[in-house]
């Protein structure tokens, strides 16, 4: 009855995965992007609703703020932030950027921190 269950949800796993690998290319880090940020989304919802483990929610928690700082870096977010602005100068423009990285280096910091731990 498990090989059953277990062959049904790799069908599942095809059928969910599809859109993102039938949009991936080969030649632009966002791709790499959008496959962490879904499989993020993926085991955070697992943790939410199946985890577990003392932390599960916790864990849940992490992983989404974890996408949403990779819609950040993707959207470029606090580049376009200047597109309405009047006055636009360097400043602007090296404090967007420096709040771009900083989110990068948190992402990346929160995935070195904890991403071992995710698992059920």
């Amino acid at each position: 009855m498990w090989k059953l269950r277990h062959f049904f949800k790799r069908i599942s796993n095809l059928i969910r995965w599809a859109p993102i690998i039938w949009n991936d290319q080969d030649w632009d880090y966002s791709y790499i992007f959008e496959i962490l940020k879904r499989k993020l989304i993926f085991m955070s919802e697992h943790m939410y609703n199946d985890g577990y483990h003392e932390f599960s929610k916790q864990d849940a928690d992490r992983m989404m703020l974890c996408v949403r700082l990779i819609e950040k870096v993707q959207n470029e977010d606090y580049m376009n932030e200047l597109i309405n602005d009047d006055e636009v100068t360097i400043e602007k423009i090296r404090a967007g950027q420096k709040k771009h990285d900083k989110a990068k280096r948190i992402l990346f910091k929160l995935l070195d921190n904890y991403i071992e731990r995710w698992w059920d």
